[in-house]
């Protein structure tokens, strides 16, 4: 048998649309994953956690968007991606009771107050040093609240395919304890 030179290959190859199918709409992760590197980074973690809802979404519904200008723009996008995952939840028939709107707000308000906040020079007022940390709190809570909703959507309320820590996880608590470790004995040491 003489093979033709012409011939496209015969290998099988995935459709991009299965692909797509078998892959979540959204990112999925444990919520106590999610609030221990969201403490640990300072809050540097919705970055990273908004650029993977986002590029999640735009691999499954195949749009053309920028996810890293989504995270890094997050307080203009919230809104948009609760309502997506509460899209999702309608059309799935999941009964899940929360508020899109009213978290997505929460989250916005909160993160904004806490960014102007830190912006406050140093001494001003001791409330205004510490509303940051204080605000870490119930930004976690918005987040926390989204992500269930999230995994939800996506088949797996308790975020089981994410719920482990990896080593790059562990490695960012180690850092981020270590800096708790600086900034609570910086807050709380006496200035001689």
């Amino acid at each position: 048998m003489s093979e033709n030179l012409y011939a496209p290959p015969a290998a099988a190859v995935a459709d991009a649309a299965d692909e797509a199918a078998t892959g979540t709409e959204f990112f999925v992760v444990g919520t106590t994953k999610l609030v221990l590197l969201y403490l640990a980074t300072f809050g540097l973690y919705p970055v990273f956690w908004f650029y993977m809802h986002w590029a999640r979404y735009k691999r499954f519904r195949r749009q053309d968007m920028w996810p890293a200008a989504r995270a890094l723009f997050a307080i203009f996008f919230t809104h948009e991606l609760a309502g997506e995952i509460d899209e999702r939840l309608h059309r799935s028939g999941i009964r899940y009771a929360w508020s899109p709107s009213l978290t997505a707000t929460a989250f916005v308000v909160l993160t904004i107050v806490s960014t102007i906040a830190s912006r406050v020079p140093e001494g001003v007022s001791r409330i205004a040093d510490l509303l940051p940390v204080i605000l870490l709190a119930p930004i976690a809570w918005t987040m926390v609240n989204m992500q269930r909703a999230a995994n939800a959507a996506c088949g797996q309320p308790d975020g089981a395919s994410n719920r482990r820590l990896t080593w790059a996880n562990w490695l960012w608590l180690v850092a981020g304890g270590f800096l708790w470790t600086m900034v609570l004995i910086g807050t709380f040491l006496p200035v001689p």
